[in-house]
């Protein structure tokens, strides 16, 4: 038996942590199907939790429980994910989505990295497309990312919503 709920049960929620942190619905949508296929038990090999896929390292004062809960998950996942986006000042919003979804997937230490390799070859460094391809290189406390996952996250997620963003949220409702 599947007690997963289908992805309108979760409407709400994402309409309110949407509109409470400036993100159109569809990028939140977007994040959550990319991140738990909209299930708020979901929990990765690496621990991260629920419907976007929290890590608890990165949310200390809340109980792993807490974290599990769909409205707190999706209310801090929102709230982090605006956090990401809104880091990248100097790009344009297209680019900052993105490279605020690189933030949200891998760290944003990653993509600084990588970013600076761009402009250490003298170019701005202001397109995800520019500094994407750096990822495998870059270096964040002592470590590489996932450069590969990385950048196919921000595909997939970017490409739905590029063609989603204009329409209207559905009006469908979890019965």
């Amino acid at each position: 038996m599947n007690d997963k709920p289908s992805p309108a049960h979760f409407y709400p929620l994402i309409t309110t942590a949407a509109e409470a942190n400036g993100l159109n619905w569809w990028l939140l949508y977007g994040v959550i199907e990319q991140e738990s296929s909209f299930d708020p038990h979901a929990i990765s090999p690496c621990g991260a939790l629920g419907l976007m896929q929290l890590m608890p390292a990165s949310f200390p004062a809340w109980a792993r429980t807490s974290l599990l809960d769909a409205h707190n998950n999706v209310k801090l996942g929102a709230s982090f994910l605006r956090q990401c986006i809104a880091m990248w000042t100097e790009e344009s919003p297209d680019e900052a989505i993105q490279f605020g979804l690189g933030s949200y997937n891998g760290g944003s230490g990653y993509v600084l990295a990588a970013q600076a390799l761009v402009q250490r070859d003298g170019l701005p460094g202001h397109r995800w497309a520019e500094v994407a391809p750096q990822l495998p290189f870059a270096v964040c406390q002592g470590k590489h990312c996932d450069a590969d996952q990385m950048r196919d996250y921000v595909a997939a997620i970017w490409a739905k919503y590029a063609a989603r963003r204009i329409a209207p949220p559905p009006t469908e409702v979890a019965a």
